[in-house]
């Protein structure tokens, strides 16, 4: 009787792991080689693990095709759970699957030989390696196998308008060269300005410290002391000081 419960207990494991069945939808992926395709879902069953994949247009007349060399590795072996099969892709070296506009949708499934239960990331690789003739592959790294995200994670290329609007004047029409400089330097009125006065406030703030005038006074003084040292008369070692000092504006400005 104890055999048989031993038995029963062990076909039970067995049964249960044959019948082992997991769906994710919308999985986290930390990276990948095909900035216009996403994974809509993954699927294990008895026989399968079935990743649907949904990839955009990045331009007119895009084309999608697939190798059948892909492949999944997991984070539990160092083993390749290859390709069986395919539905909704057009299979290299078959014809290509054309997408005639930017943002055209393409949304097809493939078959791998079942991972194991206990895998809980995986990567997706179509070919190995970076290229550089602009083609990209259906390539995915450490892709969750264990959570799903309720949001749809789709990728789509949008037009990117990199330059603003002319502006436009009283009347709705754009401004032409003239008036766009004369609004340009308008604008600029107020902020030099505030510049303008933050720079006062700061040399005002400057010279208040305790000692600081008489400091600057004696180093004039030393400055005057030595010219006229030189053999500069009184007149002009005043109109050196006065026109070249020896402490640069920017220097009291900036409480140095």
């Amino acid at each position: 009787m104890k055999k048989a419960l031993i038995l029963a207990a062990v076909l039970f494991t067995i049964g249960l792991k044959s019948s082992f069945a997991q769906t994710v939808t919308n999985p986290d992926i930390e990276s990948t080689d095909s900035p216009t395709s996403t994974i809509t879902k993954i699927e294990t069953d008895q026989q399968y693990t079935v990743v649907s994949f949904r990839h955009y247009a990045g331009s007119d007349n895009a084309w999608a095709v697939l190798n059948r060399e892909i492949y999944i590795q997991t984070d539990v072996d160092n083993k390749h759970y290859g390709y069986v099969k395919s539905e909704g892709i057009a299979v290299a070296p078959e014809t290509r699957n054309t997408l005639k506009k930017t943002n055209d949708k393409l949304e097809f499934k493939v078959y791998f030989k079942k991972i194991p239960a206990n895998t809980k990331s995986i990567d997706i690789i179509e070919r190995a390696g970076k290229r550089n003739d602009g083609i990209t592959y259906f390539n995915f790294y450490n892709v969750d196998v264990i959570h799903s995200s309720p949001g749809d994670k789709g990728v789509k290329i949008t037009n990117v308008e990199l330059l603003p609007p002319p502006p436009v004047n009283g009347t709705g029409q754009p401004l032409d060269g003239a008036n766009m400089l004369a609004n340009a330097m308008g604008g600029m009125g107020p902020m030099y300005t505030s510049m303008v006065k933050s720079l006062l406030d700061a040399q005002f703030t400057y010279y208040q410290q305790p000692g600081k005038i008489a400091e600057i006074a004696k180093l004039n003084k030393e400055y005057f002391d030595a010219l006229t040292k030189e053999g500069f008369t009184n007149d002009q070692a005043l109109k050196i000081i006065t026109s070249n000092s020896i402490i640069p504006k920017s220097a009291s400005i900036n409480g140095q």
